[in-house]
């Protein structure tokens, strides 16, 4: 832990003399499409008994703040909120629950092109942590895939790893817009999605989600 707030203390650094300072402060919006997981039981049925857990794909909205102090480097924090609750699918049955889930993550983002020039790509690469909340509970007796897995009414946070990269477009001096495309991988939040039995949880999360929005530039 201590790692991690000396790397953000050294990124968002004093820059050296002959570079301005700029930052950059604003909202996103886009869409979230996950790519499940799976859990499965060869103990109890044979043969192998299998069904996909996730999270509903939905639409999602944030707030970045960032830094550009340097010509090719910069870093961002980023907190995204997305609704959609947890889910298990075994064969043509479905159970779900209500849910969200929040994001925080802090990416270094590397430029190509030096920070006088208004259209500038960039890739990122960071982690954080993103926290999954079922929270709806009516149904804790009605669950027909209980034989496999159940969902339960609980926030768990699980560590996040954030890849991707975008545009940004400077329109005016203090006005920028930018689209962006990161993929998050994180565990399967195995507390919210419970396995039972035998029944064993494979695989990650991993989250498409193309965004798009407005900076203030300063």
């Amino acid at each position: 832990m201590r790692l991690i707030f000396c790397v953000i203390a050294l990124a968002f650094a004093v820059p050296p003399p002959g570079i301005a300072q700029r930052w950059e402060i604003g909202g996103l919006g886009g869409y979230g499409w996950y790519q499940n997981s799976t859990v499965s039981n060869s103990v109890a049925y044979n043969p192998a008994l299998s069904a996909e857990t996730g999270f509903l794909s939905r639409a999602t909205l944030g707030v970045v703040f960032a830094e550009n102090h340097y010509h090719h480097l910069g870093g961002e924090i980023r907190w995204l909120y997305q609704g959609g609750g947890p889910q298990i699918q075994l064969n043509h049955t479905t159970t779900s629950m209500r849910g969200y889930s929040n994001l925080i993550t802090y990416d270094f983002v590397v430029y190509p092109v030096r920070s006088e020039s208004g259209v500038r790509p960039y890739l990122a690469g960071g982690a954080g942590v993103k926290a999954y909340t079922a929270s709806d509970s009516r149904f804790l007796s009605q669950q027909p895939t209980a034989g496999l897995a159940v969902l339960r009414p609980v926030t768990q946070a699980e560590p996040a790893i954030s890849v991707g990269g975008g545009l940004k477009y400077l329109m005016t001096k203090h006005a920028q817009f930018r689209v962006d495309f990161r993929i998050y991988f994180t565990p399967t939040p195995n507390d919210v999605i419970r396995a039972t039995g035998p029944s064993v949880l494979h695989g990650w999360l991993y989250e498409l989600v193309p965004a798009a929005g407005f900076s203030y530039v300063f």
